[in-house]
Order: structure tokens, then C-alpha cells, then sequence
């Protein structure tokens, strides 16, 4: 259990490494033909979980201090058959489903609770007309059967994560493909950094009208070494939080981020000056930056103010259903909420008067435990969250940050 104090944060913190640029370099060096060491990858779980289902396939991995060696499995012979337990990590199960699968490799698919609830469908129903047999569209299955080139059509709200896993399966086979858009992506630049790190390995992928063109038959060619961006969207975290201290300056300050990436989270300044004064009602689009929508949300609960956050559908298929989860937590501190179509309106009472300690559950979503944590820049009773490893699954070094910056809280009990 982990105890939250109000503080104020202030300070310097680095930018912590990206988990998604992070398992896509992973799988496309276990792709490629000689062994690739990649730098800067964070320590979370989910990265935990990639390296032991890339193991399965066969790689050899090992962390080194100037990074992790990543030696490849082997192609022309790959596993017959591959036992996966995903754990939590739903980024990690798309890529190792679709690799698998375009390599003729057997599965049986397990994970957590969570993951089970995870949206797969978008994806296992397109590789189900293309040769691949499922047990089952979700967590747990088996899978049987190769991937098989050709068309396959996607409506832009059914997840980049999905077409990434594709994008990195698609060129290992014998046909071209074609990935096309029944409508515009809700968050595309998931989709350029897993094209920019493909062309890293060699990989064409051709952008047309509607979508992109996969050209089969191509390899892997490592560039011996790689290095993970840092996080535009952790590090925004960071800063709206410190906005949220109210001082009329930038209290956190994020280094080393990446000037060049195609990341969301780069302009969010409009949104962060709201947050600078003492907000009573606000509403935010969070469309451009839709993880953030929870650090919001806490920020205005633990607050007793009120906000309208908006321009996030997608949130209720993450590891939790977002606003729902933070409306169970506004009800548990004793503030009114009304979940929005596409997001959560918090309807303030002013100042909290919930006993000192009050637990709250964040369910396992890393997101929600974040955006509780750094939200007691805006309370005056202290909290507790249930699981005092809730960022563990993204970042390990959060609590390490949030303590470094002027964070105050106590771990209670062993979990």
C-alpha cells in the first residue's frame, strides 16, 4: 500500500525511456539477421514480458551496462511451436501473435486478468480470414496456421497498436499486402514510429491514399545498434503535474527528450497554462494527448473542482476502462462524476473531507496510478492506493522521480 502526502514538486527530472518505441525495436531486432544491441531500454514489466516471449521464439538475450544484446532466433528454422503468457502487456501479445503467425508458428496464449479484457478482436478477426486459426479472438487461445498476404481494412478508431503488430509481421511474407483505412487514425504517430524504426532494419513500407502498401519478401538487416527515444508523453506527466502547483512558473523541468520524434504529447503548452491557476472549471480536449486525460481527472477530484475532459473514446479499452475507473475513484473521495461518450465530467464539492487515508484501488492501470500519485500537488488529506507498484508495468523509476521532485509518500506492508 502506498500512502500519498500533499507536496509540491520542483526541480529537474530526466525524460524516462519510451515502452512502445522499446518493443518494437525488440521485435525487429529478434527479426533481423545478425544481433542488434539496443540502448536506453526502460526498466518496466512490459519490456520484461517482450524479452521473455521473444526467448520463447528462440532469441538470446542478455542486459549488458551500454544495453541489451538481443541475438535473433533463427529463421530459416524458427520454434514449431511457442508458449506465451503476455502477462499485461497487449502490445506485446499483437506483435508476438502476428509474427508468430507469419512464421508458421503454433501458439498457446495466456494472461492476466486485464489482458483478457483487452480489445484483440481488431486484429485476430482480420488474420482469421488470412490463414491464421484462433481457439479464440481474446486472451487466452491457441493459435495454428501462416499469416497470409493481402488486404486488410481497419477503421482508424480500432487501435495503432494493431497495425503496428502487422506492419512488423507483414514484409516477413511470401505476398505483398495492403493495410487500408476505412477512416483517419485517432492516434497515427504510433504508426510513424514503428514505420521510422522499421526503416532502422531495412523494411520498406510504402505509404498510399488510403493506408500503406507491404511489400513481401523482405529481411531484417540489423544496424547493429539502436537507441530508444525517450517518453514525450511521461515526461508531459511531469510537467502538467508541476503546472498544477500553481506557480505562475515551470516547476518540473524534463530533459533529453527527443526533438525530432513523431511522439504526441509536444504541444500541450495551451492545455498546461489553464493549470498554472487555480481552476474551478475547466473543460479540456484531450484528443492530442489522450493519457493524459486521467492526471487531469485526478488533478480536479482530489481537488474538489470542477472539469470536463473530452476527445478520448479510446480510453475505455486500455488496462482498465479509464473514466470509469477514475469515477469510481472520484466516488470513493467523495466527489460527484458523470462519464462523457468519450470521456468524464467532474462535478467538484470543493475542498475534499474524506477521512485522512481513504484507500482507492487504481485496478492494475499504470496510467490512473500515475495520475493519483502526482494529483496530491492539488490535495490537502493524504491518500492510500492499494498497489504501491502500480507504474511498475511502464516505469519502474516513477515513485524514485516523484520522490526526487518533492513527492512525499510511504510504502505501508509488503505486496
Amino acid at each position: 500500500m502506498l500512502v500519498v502526502y500533499p507536496s509540491k514538486l520542483n526541480g529537474t527530472v530526466k525524460a524516462p525511456a519510451s515502452k512502445a518505441h522499446a518493443q518494437r525495436l525488440l521485435f525487429m531486432a529478434a527479426l533481423s539477421d545478425y544481433a542488434t544491441l539496443i540502448k536506453n531500454a526502460p526498466d518496466c514489466e512490459d519490456i520484461d514480458t517482450t524479452i521473455a516471449c521473444l526467448e520463447e521464439l528462440g532469441c538470446r538475450i542478455s542486459k549488458k551496462p551500454e544495453g541489451i544484446v538481443i541475438d535473433p532466433f533463427p529463421r530459416n528454422t524458427p520454434a514449431k511451436y511457442a508458449d506465451f503468457d503476455f502477462k499485461d502487456s497487449s502490445t506485446t501479445a499483437r506483435m508476438a501473435i502476428a509474427v508468430s503467425a507469419a512464421l508458421g508458428i503454433r501458439t498457446t496464449c495466456s494472461g492476466s486478468t486485464n489482458l483478457q479484457k483487452r480489445r484483440l478482436l481488431p486484429l485476430t478477426s482480420r488474420m482469421a480470414i488470412r490463414g491464421v486459426k484462433f481457439s479464440n479472438f481474446s486472451i487466452p487461445c491457441t493459435t495454428d496456421g501462416r499469416l497470409e498476404g493481402g488486404e486488410y481494412v481497419f477503421e482508424g478508431n480500432e487501435g495503432s497498436q494493431n497495425i503496428s503488430a502487422l506492419l512488423i509481421a507483414l514484409p516477413l511474407l511470401r505476398d505483398d499486402s495492403d493495410i487500408k483505412l476505412a477512416s483517419p487514425l485517432i492516434d497515427p504517430s504510433f504508426i510513424e514510429i514503428t514505420i521510422n524504426s522499421l526503416k532502422e532494419f531495412g523494411i520498406v513500407i510504402e505509404k498510399t491514399e488510403d493506408g500503406y502498401h507491404i511489400p513481401g519478401q523482405q529481411f531484417y538487416h540489423t544496424p547493429k545498434t539502436v537507441t530508444v527515444e525517450n517518453d514525450w508523453g511521461l515526461a508531459s506527466m511531469w510537467v502538467t503535474a508541476g503546472a498544477a502547483c500553481g506557480s505562475d512558473r515551470n516547476c518540473v523541468t524534463v530533459t533529453d527528450l527527443p526533438l525530432q520524434s513523431p511522439q504526441e504529447y509536444r504541444d500541450i503548452y495551451s492545455i498546461i497554462s489553464l493549470l498554472h491557476y487555480d481552476f474551478e472549471d475547466i473543460n479540456i480536449d484531450a484528443t492530442e494527448c489522450p493519457d493524459l486525460a486521467t492526471l487531469f481527472a485526478a488533478l480536479a477530484i482530489v481537488k474538489g473542482a470542477n472539469i470536463e475532459v473530452t476527445g478520448v473514446p479510446q480510453l475505455k479499452f486500455k488496462e482498465t476502462d479509464r473514466m470509469k475507473n477514475m469515477s469510481e475513484i472520484a466516488r470513493t473521495l467523495g466527489q460527484h462524476s458523470r462519464i462523457l461518450p468519450d470521456g468524464i465530467e467532474i462535478e467538484g464539492i470543493g475542498h475534499p473531507d474524506y477521512e485522512r487515508g481513504r484507500m482507492i484501488d487504481t485496478k492494475g492501470d499504470p496510467w490512473v496510478f500515475m495520475s493519483m500519485v502526482l494529483a496530491s500537488v492539488t490535495t490537502t488529506i493524504p491518500f492510500a492506493i492499494k498497489d504501491e507498484h502500480g507504474a511498475d508495468k511502464i516505469d519502474r523509476n516513477f515513485l524514485r522521480d516523484f520522490k526526487t521532485l518533492g513527492g512525499e509518500f510511504e510504502i505501508v506492508g509488503k505486496h
